[in-house]
């Protein structure tokens, strides 16, 4: 997940330092595209390497107070809890970061993929 959020970090600040929008200048003019690109990356591996973990707690308390399977997973409402939690924290960073909302949403359908999906499968 962290590869992927970095890929797309990129390609999003690219478009972001390409043609800013008025409420994004202010940063831009304190932190050169290059220096949030480092932190992006610096950061992104050890906040998600948490989330994981978070999410993987998550799932053992969810099989055990909420066996049974469906959508393709393991556990109903873990990939439920997972899809839900994708769209709330990525709507409003789509909504205020409109030209890139297309690397929001893959982060997201990312987001609900791996840990939606694919970790109930592995964990089990």
């Amino acid at each position: 997940m962290a590869s992927l959020f970095i890929c797309a970090g990129a390609f999003m600040l690219f478009s972001l330092v390409k043609n800013p929008r008025p409420a994004f200048e202010p940063v831009l003019n304190r932190f050169p595209a290059h220096v949030l690109m480092l932190w992006i990356m610096a950061l992104a591996y050890p906040v998600w390497g948490i989330v994981g973990a978070v999410m993987g707690v998550l799932y053992l308390v969810s099989v055990e107070q909420a066996p049974g399977g469906g959508l393709g997973s393991p556990n109903l409402v873990f990939t439920t809890a997972a899809i839900l939690a994708a769209a709330v924290i990525a709507a409003p960073f789509a909504f205020l970061l409109r030209p890139v909302a297309v690397g929001v949403a893959a982060i997201a359908v990312a987001f609900a993929g791996i840990f939606g999906w694919m970790l109930p499968h592995f964990a089990e």
